[in-house]
């Protein structure tokens, strides 16, 4: 019986001390990898706010004529940059007439880069357009030769990819009645197509270029339907040729820009098509590059819901401010009366809000496992509600703001490499930047301010692409908060969008309002306090 208790012990004191160190194995695991964390989202809403975004909104026309004593034009300037200043959008026309039958003088060149300098300096961006015609006269005051034109092109390509960061939209050939690619010479399809291919050669290739019809620009093109896969921004001249329509709304063909009958079954890419056929093309090819121009004397015969219906399968981007009053007059006296939060707004300022891209928040999420993830991925949501895509590239970038009185060196990392450095200098105002590496190339800035409770700011480039994100669809961003890493706390979460061109913050349609951090999105929490998010 010794003998057996004996054996007995000798087999279960092996197992005894293994499922003591297995254990405390999973004890001290446990130390080391459990870290509650929890998210409580904001309730977002859209507002009713008028943005103002860069790219998109109502527009004013400044003209400016080169000749060789414009002693007026620094004075003109100055009055037209000044009655512009609510505004974000200018369309500025260039007429070379004087020249039309010589190249462009240094003087008249000097000129042009004047009038580009001036507008850029103001902040505006720039549609761009270059004419030989004010009067409906296009095909007498324009050059005589197509080499002549192609000079020109030439001569200003220079200046203005000086100014690529300003010049959003160069607008036509040159050529045509007011410079609307009509009534001119050079229109046909041979020489329209020399004429825009140059054109795109001879500027930036971050500069949109535009033709009048959607006609037209399949001519150019060759193609008489988009791609399959849209060749966005690979600075191509498919991916940056838009349309601008200056008779939009003024007849069942807008003035010309459509035909009358089907071009269904048409293997000739010139051919216009119906109304409701050129209406299709272009919602499908704007929503990946620009639309806009000018109402004209409404056909609609005041049906707000039509042209908002309009507008919004074009994906306008921007409209002529001044013209046409009656149409805008008309917009500005009737009521709108749709399912939303503009609910008994004016037509008018219905319309101007949804001008280009309009983004709302709606909805975040938080992903994090406290076993096998290092990190916590952050999704939110975000809605386009306005009638067109950005056509532009924006930063969105994720801040994290702490305020409480939690130990500055206490951290979830279980490594010995510190990614992130919470150390405060000994200043009453310190301020230290520093990078954490990650997937996301996180940058987190650390602040203290002596006399008022610790603030901690961490933040960090989120993934989201809204470039072709069309009216009505919604898409995720989405970021990775190295949790392990932060000390313990609630953190408020911010959004901020950036066009990195300009360096404009973009403006969002959603409450929460903005903070100085940007849109809220919720609340984390760190370690005590916290629920780990499994799901």
């Amino acid at each position: 019986m010794e003998k057996r208790s004996k054996r007995i012990f000798i087999i279960l004191f092996p197992a005894i001390f293994i499922l003591a160190a297995a254990a405390g194995l999973c004890l001290f695991l446990y130390q080391q990898r459990y870290l509650p964390v929890s998210w409580s989202s904001e309730s977002f809403s859209e507002t009713d706010a008028v943005l103002d975004n860069p790219y998109r909104g109502f527009y004013q026309i400044h003209a400016y004529s080169l000749n060789e004593e414009n002693e007026s034009l620094a004075e003109a300037l100055e009055k037209h940059i000044e009655e512009n200043e609510a505004l974000a959008l200018v369309l500025v026309e260039i007429n070379l007439k004087n020249y039309a039958e010589s190249a462009l003088s240094d003087n008249a060149l000097a000129q042009v880069d004047t009038i580009l300098s001036a507008w850029a300096e103001s902040g505006r961006q720039i549609i761009l357009r270059f004419l030989y015609d004010w009067d409906g006269n296009g095909r007498t005051s324009e050059p005589s030769s197509l080499g002549q034109i192609l000079e020109h092109m030439e001569q200003v390509a220079e200046i203005v990819n000086r100014y690529a960061d300003s010049v959003h939209i160069l607008q036509g050939v040159f050529v045509g009645s007011y410079g609307e690619m009509n009534e001119s010479a050079y229109l046909g399809e041979e020489d329209m197509t020399t004429l825009i291919t140059r054109l795109a050669e001879l500027t930036d290739p971050s500069i949109y270029l535009a033709v009048r019809t959607p006609a037209q620009w399949r001519t150019v093109t060759g193609l008489t339907s988009l791609p399959e896969s849209f060749p966005a921004s690979d600075g191509s001249l498919i991916s940056r040729l838009g349309l601008y329509n200056d008779g939009i709304l003024g007849s069942e063909t807008d003035l010309g820009t459509y035909g009358d009958t089907s071009r269904a079954g048409s293997a000739t890419p010139s051919d216009k098509g119906t109304r409701a056929e050129e209406l299709a093309f272009q919602d499908e090819l704007c929503r990946y590059v620009p639309n806009g121009g000018e109402v004209v004397s409404d056909y609609t015969l005041g049906d707000l819901d039509a042209a908002i219906d309009t507008l919004s399968q074009m994906h306008i981007s921007y409209l002529n401010e001044g013209y046409d009053t009656a149409v805008l007059d008309a917009w500005k006296e009737t009521t709108y009366t749709g399912d939303d939060v503009f609910y008994g707004c004016s037509g008018y300022d219905y319309i101007s809000a949804h001008l280009g891209y309009r983004y709302i928040l709606t909805g975040t999420d938080l992903k994090f496992s406290t076993w096998f993830n290092e990190e916590a991925i952050l999704s939110f949501t975000v809605q386009n509600v306005g009638f067109a895509s950005s056509t532009r590239d924006f930063e969105a970038t994720i801040t994290l703001q702490k305020t409480d009185g939690s130990d500055d060196a206490s951290d979830h990392s279980d490594s010995d490499d510190d990614t992130t450095d919470t150390s405060i200098a000994d200043s009453d105002d310190a301020a230290v930047n520093v990078s954490n590496a990650g997937p996301n190339n996180a940058a987190a800035n650390v602040s203290n301010t002596a006399s008022g409770p610790e603030t901690k700011e961490f933040s960090y480039i989120a993934e989201l692409n809204l470039r072709s994100l069309s009216c009505g669809e919604s898409t995720d961003g989405t970021v990775r908060i190295p949790v392990r890493d932060l000390p313990e706390g609630s953190y408020t979460v911010s959004l901020m969008l950036t066009d990195p061109v300009t360096g404009e913050e973009i403006a969002l349609a959603s409450s929460p309002e903005k903070t100085e951090y940007g849109y809220p999105l919720g609340t984390l929490t760190i370690g005590a306090g916290g629920l780990t998010s499994d799901s």
